[in-house]
């Protein structure tokens, strides 16, 4: 597959270095506050919630869905001109009222839908990280 983006290597806060050690397993999880139970993304040191300091890390369900997006039609940097228009996705997993930003990798701008049902899919950045992306499930 060629790449949907120029993906650059991750250089993660120490909190985000969990998420992407997991993703190097081809694997989608997310922080979770092992005292009150709520995810929560981008990672971070304590709860939110709570203020709890524990957390362990909880797969991502394989239904996900777009809550949110923007079509780019300007190029930022010289580096992404010849992928404009592209897509900024806030993919949703409502069962874990979490959200993750990505890109939807499969569908012209006018075909991407709020609510679309999303599929994940995998993407090698110039280290060989994993990077998260999504296909667009058509009705």
């Amino acid at each position: 597959m060629t790449r949907y983006l120029p993906t650059p290597s991750p250089n993660p806060p120490m909190d985000a270095v969990p998420f992407w050690d997991w993703c190097r397993k081809r694997e989608l999880r997310f922080q979770q506050c092992a005292a009150c139970g709520r995810h929560r993304h981008p990672p971070a040191p304590v709860c939110r919630f709570c203020g709890s300091d524990q957390v362990k890390w909880d797969a991502a369900p394989e239904e996900a869905e777009l809550f949110s997006y923007t079509i780019v039609h300007n190029a930022v940097t010289k580096e992404l001109k010849s992928y404009v228009p592209y897509n900024i996705a806030v993919v949703g997993f409502p069962s874990l009222r979490v959200r993750l930003i990505s890109n939807i990798i499969d569908l012209s701008p006018e075909k991407i839908r709020i609510g679309m049902p999303l599929r994940l899919t995998w993407q090698e950045c110039d280290d060989g990280t994993p990077l998260p992306l999504f296909f667009g499930e058509m009705s």
